[in-house]
């Protein structure tokens, strides 16, 4: 691991020890699982019920890699999805700016920043 000033600040920082928790990822799981009902009466702006539902599991999944102290693995998965998951219903949000849909968004991409971080310290030494 390089040891450069910014990665050494970086690994004191707070946003270093919410990317090793498993709590972020478990609470956007449960976001997603609590927008469930929005998602299956068709609201506009919300993704297909089904895609919520594996969204879910996917981030809880990951959050339980990081419980299993695994938080590069966690990372890296949590990293790869919130990704998948701005492809996917980005423009969708942006075009029809409901609260639900936008707050999805706004904790899909504070997911990405925790865990991307995380994600580039650990596979580029950035």
């Amino acid at each position: 691991m390089s040891s450069t000033p910014s990665v050494l600040e970086y690994q004191r920082s707070t946003l270093y020890r919410l990317a090793a928790s498993p709590y972020p990822e478990w609470s956007l799981s449960a976001l997603c699982a609590a927008s469930f009902p929005a998602a299956a009466r068709l609201s506009p702006g919300m993704p297909h019920f089904g895609v919520l539902m594996g969204f879910s599991a996917i981030f809880a999944g990951s959050g339980y890699m990081k419980f299993m102290n695994d938080p590069d693995n966690g990372s890296g998965t949590t990293t790869s999805w919130c990704l998948m998951y701005l492809f996917l219903n980005l423009k969708r949000t942006i075009r029809q700016p409901k609260p639900m849909p936008s707050l999805l968004m706004a904790s899909v991409i504070g997911n990405l920043v925790i865990s991307g971080r995380k994600t580039l310290e650990t596979q580029f030494g950035v």
